[in-house]
């Protein structure tokens, strides 16, 4: 199963570096029913946001409104629930850093890649399918 983070348009740039570049939250499956019981995205400026969405069954899944700075570590555990029954037959956590300076710098690509589209609503993706890790921009 993948876990994969997706930032897609910043929000905000500030002198000191990026502040809030993700005020939406989706957290889904690109490969059938999962229940994300407990997944948290910390950021380099310490704040976290939580995408523990409960079952989930597609993408880009259920969304709900964050507020985020580049992501430097993501935590968590899922399940993948059984097609044939009740429960679950597979059972995922991971606790892995993330490398803020690659996501910072593309941030500031995706942030400069569009010359005539702003927006103040970027958005962090949190997508299982398999058990590891994916960067899926």
């Amino acid at each position: 199963m993948y876990l994969c983070i997706s930032l897609l348009t910043a929000c905000q740039s500030m002198s000191s570096g990026l502040g809030t570049i993700a005020k939406i939250g989706n957290g889904g499956s690109l490969d059938g029913a999962y229940n994300l019981s407990d997944i948290w995205v910390t950021s380099v400026n310490g704040g976290s946001a939580g995408f523990g969405y409960g079952a989930v069954n597609g993408y880009p899944g259920k969304s709900a409104s964050i507020g985020i700075g580049v992501p430097r570590h993501i935590k968590g555990y899922w399940a993948k629930e059984d097609k044939n029954g009740p429960g679950f037959k597979a059972y995922y956590r991971i606790s892995a850093d993330i490398d803020s300076v690659l996501a910072e710098k593309k941030i500031r690509a995706l942030q400069n890649y569009y010359q005539t589209f702003e927006s103040n609503w970027g958005r962090m993706q949190v997508e299982v399918e398999q058990s590891r890790l994916r960067d899926c921009n």
